[in-house]
């Protein structure tokens, strides 16, 4: 972090810009849940419960998740590492399970649906996780490729690095800007039935980001060649989707998606996925194939195969 990005000191450690944004983020969040939480029919003291839980839960959702992922690294710097918060190291996906883990246990304690309290907090997630990509111009993250075309050699297109005097892609405009639209997605469409807001968050947001990732160029977390955050994605859609093929099983014939249907939607997202993999290795390995192409390939494939996941999980089975 460069230091003036650091605003003040606390108790001796730096505040940065970052840190105050990521905290605008999380507020900005809690107060659309708080309007929410009137239109879902939860209880007033939702918003507040949540945020307890969801605050120390998250912030250690995300650490453990980025210290899990370099855990070779913190054995050899040493575990005591890992309490070292003001250190940085976090990863969004861990957040993500630790929010998640903050509203099951607001439903429990509250006595109210999970279900419910997921739909709602759609929303206000998606708007976090807007700023806080809108963020990270503050913490040197979410660049990608060098610019080499004068026209996009300026802000919002790119940042300039003044110590290598180049310009990169702002990636995590792009990023911003895709959660930014999720979410007006989810205030603007009407969801027939309980759980398909939250649903439909996952999906687009899981699509998006296995493109998104893949344009990244910054400290990224990788286990060998593999992007995590590709990967959590990839697991987050799959999941959703077998839990969607257990009620398919289950359902009555009457209700249940043709066969040729649901088998003809698997073939299309393995397939989708499996060229998005062939994608990102030519985009590292091969030296026939531009990397735009294989851009272009990747996010028409996330396109397909998130439509197709999106109907496997919420259509599969009649309600």
């Amino acid at each position: 972090m460069e230091m003036r990005y650091v605003l003040f000191e606390l108790f001796g450690l730096p505040v940065t810009l970052y840190a105050v944004l990521l905290v605008c983020a999380f507020a900005a969040g809690l107060l659309c849940l708080r309007l929410e939480q009137k239109r879902a029919g939860l209880r007033a003291e939702t918003t507040e419960i949540f945020a307890l839980l969801a605050l120390p839960l998250g912030l250690l959702g995300a650490r453990l998740f980025y210290c899990l992922v370099r855990l070779t690294l913190y054995l050899e710097i040493g575990l005591g590492s890992v309490l070292r918060l003001w250190d940085g190291g976090y990863a969004l996906w861990g957040a993500v399970g630790g929010g998640m883990l903050a509203a099951l246990l607001t439903a429990k304690l509250t006595r109210q649906s999970a279900v419910k309290l997921m739909d709602a907090l759609a929303f206000p997630a998606a708007l976090t996780i807007a700023i806080a990509r809108f963020a990270e111009f503050a913490s040197g993250e979410g660049i990608g490729l060098e610019v080499e075309i004068p026209f996009f050699q300026r802000f919002p297109f790119a940042v300039y690095n003044p110590d290598w005097e180049v310009w990169f892609f702002a990636i995590f405009i792009a990023e911003g800007l895709v959660a930014l639209a999720i979410a007006a997605f989810l205030q603007w469409k009407k969801f027939a039935h309980p759980g398909d807001r939250a649903k439909t968050f996952l999906v687009l947001y899981c699509s998006a980001q296995i493109l998104l990732e893949s344009l990244r160029r910054d400290e990224f977390l990788r286990w060998l060649f593999v992007r995590v955050s590709q990967l959590a994605a990839v697991l987050v859609l799959g999941g959703l989707m077998f839990w969607a093929l257990f009620r398919w099983c289950r359902a009555e014939k009457t209700a249940r998606m043709p066969v040729k249907q649901l088998v003809l939607n698997w073939i299309v997202f393995l397939a989708g996925v499996g060229i998005c993999i062939a994608m990102e290795f030519a985009v590292d390995k091969s030296a026939d194939m531009p990397v735009w192409l294989c851009y272009c390939i990747m996010a028409v494939c996330c396109v397909v195969f998130g439509a197709t996941s999106h109907r496997l999980i919420l259509k599969s089975v009649k309600e």
